[in-house]
């Protein structure tokens, strides 16, 4: 199985993934040989009477459910670390966070589109620490969940803030759709945070086919 993705990616974009069965491109000596030895084990295979066999209706019935659990873990993944963070800025926001599952994945080779959830909001009023304070601890607590960053500076607007970004400020976001940024200031604090990309769920009310 492949997984193919777009090369680079803005600030507001997003790469696409599409897992493509058994079809592989040939720009890689390594892959040719690699997929010329997997044709060569299911002819063998085949003579055999060992041919893969299709999928039962159970198995398929399991594989869907694992992929709607990752939709469950991707968005409690990114609701934990938007709660954790603007929990160091004050105990409770004003407003509710903007939060809903996003386009912008790209679609798996059976034409099953994904998405990715997206978290967004803005606080305003007084923090619990210094700008710099909360935005290393910040730093810190996603370094130790495995997300390397540090707090930068952006000079570019005024007043200056201090920014925590995985990926870095300003890249846009990992190849499977991932980004977390938390940005404080004087009086001031915001949160964005997209999930890892996940099939989109096919009893969603907003698609045409369930209206």
């Amino acid at each position: 199985m492949t997984v193919r993705r777009s090369k680079g990616r803005s600030a507001t974009g997003r790469r696409s993934i599409r897992v493509e069965g058994s079809k592989a491109t040939v720009r890689h000596p390594r892959r040719v040989l690699r997929v010329v030895a997997l044709a060569a084990l299911l002819a063998t295979g085949a003579l055999a009477g060992c041919a893969p066999q299709p999928r039962t209706e159970k198995e398929i019935e399991q594989v869907e459910d694992s992929d709607r659990a990752d939709r469950v873990v991707v968005e409690k993944e990114i609701q934990r670390l938007y709660d954790e963070a603007t929990a160091l800025v004050a105990d409770s926001w004003p407003t509710a966070p903007d939060k809903s599952w996003q386009t912008g994945c790209g679609d798996y080779a059976d034409g099953t589109p994904s998405e990715t959830w997206n978290i967004f909001n803005q606080y305003y009023g007084p923090t619990k620490s210094s700008p710099e304070e909360t935005a290393e601890r910040v730093a810190k607590m996603w370094t130790d969940y495995g997300f390397p960053t540090k707090a930068v500076e952006d000079n570019k607007i005024y007043p200056p803030r201090k920014v925590v970004s995985y990926p870095p400020y300003l890249t846009g976001v990992r190849e499977d759709g991932f980004g977390i940024e938390f940005t404080i200031g004087e009086n001031y604090a915001d949160f964005v945070g997209n999930s890892r990309c996940a099939p989109e769920d096919p009893d969603d009310p907003r698609l045409p086919k369930n209206w």
